[in-house]
C-alpha cells in the first residue's frame, strides 16, 4: 500500500515589508494567495508635511488612522491593534507565522530562512548593512520574538535575486584580498520588488522573461534604484553594497565623490558615526528642499520654491543616468518599468525622466501617461522601440510565496 502524502494546511502569514520610511503589511492565506488584510504605515519616524497615518484594509473595509509614529516598532505596535480588532469581526483573520522582508542579511543570510533565538544575535551583526533598513526591520523581528513567541518568523532576503549580477559589475576596485575577505561586494537590493515586476511585465506582454532586456526603476519615497535585467537575470543594479550608492533618494546622498568624506572627517573633524549620518540620514530631497525629505511634498511646492525644483531636477537627472547606463549596457532595453509610490503615483516623475531619451529607443505617450489611474499599463508612444510600463508592486505576495516555499519545505523534512 502506498503511503498517502501528507498535506500542509493553507496558512495565515503576516507579511511584514519595513520601508526606510513605511510599514506595509497584509495577511494573506497560502497557498491560495487570499489576501484578508492590508495596510501601509507612511512618514514613519521622518520630518515631512505631514502627519503619520496607517491605512487600513480588512475585506475592502478601509479606516485611516493619524497619530505619531516615531518608529517602526511604534507602527508595528499599532498594526497589530487594528488586527486584533479584526480578529473579534473575523473568523478567518488570524496570524499563523510572519513574513519578512530583510535587506542585506550578509553573507550568512543569503536566502529565506526561519529564524531562532541564535539568529537574532547573528542577525543584529548585519544591522551596519543596511543602515536605513535592517536597524527598523531587526526592530520588528525582535519585538516578534519577545511578544508573539508562538509564531514562526521567517526572513526573505532582498538582495537574493540579484545575487546573478557578473563579477566584472559586481566588483569593486579595490585590493582583491580585502574584497574577497570581507566580502565586498556590489550587493544590490529591491530585488523582491524587481522579481514581481518582471513576472508581471512578462505575463502583461506574453512575452518570457528568457526573451526580453528589461531596465526596471524602483522609485520609492525612501529608497530608488534602476537595475539592468537580461533573460530574466539581473546583470547590474544602481545600488551597491549597501543601498547608499544610486540614486538621490529622500534622505540619502546616492553617488558622491568618496573623498568628500575623507575631507569631512580630517578637516572638520567629524566621526565615523556622524559621516554614516551624514550620508544617510541628512542628505538626498532633505538636504536640498529641506521643508520635507518626500519628493511628492516638494513637487507641491515646485512653482514657487526654487529648491523644490533644484531636488526634483537633481532625483530626475541621476534615475536618468542610470537608465542611460542600463540601456547601453543592455544594447537597448525591450521594456522600461516604473514602479513603486513615485514610480506610481506621480505621472510629472516618469514624463520628466523619459524625456530627451529618443534616442535610447524610449518615447513616452504624454496623454497615456497622464491618464494612467491604476494596474499595469502600456505608456509608451505608438512605434517605441522600447515599451514602457507602469507595474504597481507587491512586494507582499512575493514575500509570502517565498516564506510558503519555505514552511512547505520545513514540513517535508
Amino acid at each position: 500500500m502506498e503511503k498517502e502524502e501528507s498535506q500542509l494546511p493553507g496558512v495565515n502569514i503576516l507579511v511584514l515589508n519595513c520601508g526606510s520610511s513605511s510599514l506595509k503589511y497584509r495577511i494573506i492565506h497560502m497557498p491560495g494567495e487570499i489576501e484578508l488584510v492590508q495596510g501601509e504605515a507612511q512618514r514613519v519616524g521622518i520630518k515631512t508635511d505631514e502627519p503619520s497615518k496607517i491605512t487600513h484594509i480588512t475585506h475592502g473595509n478601509k479606516r485611516v488612522i493619524e497619530g505619531n509614529l516615531p518608529d517602526h516598532v511604534s507602527a508595528f505596535k499599532k498594526a497589530m491593534e487594528l488586527i486584533r480588532e479584526d480578529e473579534q469581526t473575523y473568523p478567518d483573520v488570524y496570524i499563523d507565522c510572519f513574513g519578512h522582508r530583510y535587506v542585506n542579511g550578509g553573507r550568512a543570510y543569503s536566502k529565506t530562512t526561519r529564524i531562532n533565538s541564535k539568529d537574532l544575535e547573528n542577525l543584529r551583526a548585519t544591522i551596519g548593512l543596511a543602515p536605513l533598513h535592517n536597524p527598523m526591520i531587526f526592530g520588528v523581528v525582535e519585538e516578534c520574538a519577545k511578544n508573539y513567541k508562538d509564531k514562526p518568523q521567517y526572513i526573505v532576503i532582498d538582495s537574493a535575486f540579484l545575487s546573478t549580477i557578473p563579477e566584472e559589475n559586481a566588483t569593486y576596485a579595490l585590493p582583491l584580498k580585502m574584497t574577497q575577505k570581507l566580502g565586498l561586494n556590489k550587493i544590490g537590493f529591491h530585488g523582491i520588488s524587481y522579481q514581481y515586476v518582471m513576472q508581471q511585465g512578462c505575463k502583461f506582454l506574453n512575452k518570457k522573461a528568457e526573451d526580453l532586456k528589461i531596465v526596471a526603476t524602483n522609485l520609492g519615497t525612501g529608497g530608488a534604484s534602476v537595475c539592468a535585467i537580461k533573460n530574466g537575470v539581473v546583470i547590474d543594479s544602481s545600488m551597491g553594497f549597501t543601498p547608499l550608492e544610486g540614486l538621490v533618494m529622500n534622505t540619502r546622498s546616492g553617488d558622491v565623490d568618496i573623498a568628500l568624506m575623507f575631507y569631512l572627517m580630517f578637516s572638520n573633524k567629524m566621526s565615523t558615526l556622524d559621516s554614516e549620518r551624514l550620508f544617510n540620514k541628512k542628505s538626498g530631497v532633505l538636504s536640498i528642499f529641506k521643508h520635507s525629505s518626500d519628493l511628492r511634498d516638494a513637487l507641491h511646492q515646485i512653482s514657487h520654491e526654487k529648491n523644490a525644483e533644484r531636488a526634483f531636477n537633481m532625483f530626475v537627472n541621476r534615475a536618468r543616468r542610470y537608465i542611460g547606463y542600463c540601456s547601453l549596457l543592455l544594447q537597448k532595453p525591450d521594456v522600461l518599468i516604473f514602479t513603486d509610490s513615485l514610480g506610481v503615483e506621480v505621472p510629472k516623475v516618469r514624463g520628466s525622466i523619459c524625456k530627451g531619451l529618443e534616442c535610447l529607443g524610449l518615447e513616452i505617450d504624454e496623454q497615456l501617461n497622464n491618464a494612467y489611474d491604476g494596474g499595469t499599463a502600456d505608456i509608451s508612444k505608438k512605434g517605441s522601440h522600447t515599451r514602457i510600463l507602469v507595474i504597481p508592486t507587491n512586494e507582499e505576495i512575493m514575500i509570502a510565496r517565498e516564506t510558503y516555499k519555505q514552511i512547505e519545505h520545513d514540513h517535508s523534512n
